[in-house]
């Protein structure tokens, strides 16, 4: 086994009982959860505003104006189906099939043992090595201060979601394939912040002004190749590619900003920052990095692999695709 990095999930919180609410604040402390506290009134709207959640803690008594809390879990499974819902259960009725459909998982008050459990299971159900996300950090951040130089980069703390919005406008994808994994990396940003990045001067001197969007969507295309090429020299070995493997279809909604994989494990999101030193009270370019590895997924084997990594070095080149 691999020591495994412990990472964040942000989760709405819908509870109304003073003492639960502290208890399940405290739960989500040990648990690395970030929680988001809200009430019925403003459930949904949270939603809009956080496209990369975990889950969604709901208490089955909580005040609602229209309808009970189960009718308001039905309204956040319907506009989020991948995010799971633990209920906690207030009564002891039986749940109807739709709602079974609905919860992810129902506990009884005072039953943490429980919680913890189906949050592992559900939330937390891939684990990845501290060095692999450690790694992936730094290759992101050489790239991204190597395609804008003039940038001052910082990392978030990395975490999981099991949303599948897509944040912004332009959005580039890849696939990577290992011994040990295999699955796709996304770079996600907004095409306004992007445009304006350029124009204060992230980038090499020339390239800002009137950009079109094919411009900018070729400077988000060649930071992703760039990071593709580190991540390829430092953990992909030539034998990685010698056999044709099974693919399963990716579906992209662009009306909805919604993107699958045809999985449910949760994915690996990383988000920087890029700000101008002299100006610091602009708002940052934010770009959001995920990595989906919906086909094959085992730190384990990623282990026997950083204990012998192949003799490549890094080429210096920029592959084209």
């Amino acid at each position: 086994m691999t020591e495994t990095t412990q990472l964040e999930a942000k989760v709405l919180l819908l509870e109304h009982d003073p003492a639960q609410y502290q208890i399940l604040s405290d739960f989500c402390l040990e648990k690395g959860l970030l929680a988001l506290p809200r009430s019925s009134h403003n459930a949904l709207v949270t939603l809009s505003q956080h496209k990369d959640l975990g889950g969604v803690l709901l208490a089955e008594d909580l005040p609602c104006e229209d309808g009970d809390s189960l009718h308001l879990a039905r309204a956040i499974h319907k506009l989020r189906p991948e995010l799971p819902i633990f209920l906690r259960r207030t009564s002891s009725r039986a749940l109807s099939v739709e709602e079974q459909e609905t919860i992810r998982h129902g506990w009884k008050t005072g039953e943490m043992a429980s919680l913890h459990t189906a949050v592992e299971h559900n939330i937390f159900s891939l684990r990845y090595p501290t060095r692999l996300v450690n790694g992936i950090v730094e290759l992101t951040r050489q790239a991204l201060c190597a395609m804008f130089p003039n940038a001052q980069v910082l990392s978030e703390s990395p975490y999981v979601v099991h949303d599948r919005i897509i944040h912004g406008e332009v959005s580039t994808l890849i696939a990577i394939e290992s011994t040990w994994c295999r699955g796709y990396m996304m770079l996600q940003t907004e095409e306004r912040a992007l445009r304006q990045g350029l124009i204060q001067g992230f980038s090499y001197e020339g390239i800002g002004g009137d950009l079109n969007f094919r411009e900018l969507n070729n400077m988000l295309g060649e930071t992703t190749n760039l990071i593709w090429g580190a991540f390829k020299n430092r953990y992909i070995p030539p034998q990685a590619f010698t056999n044709q493997q099974t693919q399963v279809p990716i579906v992209i909604n662009h009306e909805h900003k919604y993107i699958s994989f045809g999985s449910q494990d949760p994915q690996l999101c990383i988000r920087y920052q890029l700000s101008d030193p002299a100006r610091p009270g602009l708002p940052p370019l934010i770009v959001v990095q995920r990595f989906i590895f919906n086909l094959h997924w085992s730190p384990d084997e990623f282990a026997e692999f950083d204990n012998n990594p192949p003799e490549v070095g890094p080429t210096g080149e920029l592959e084209l695709f």
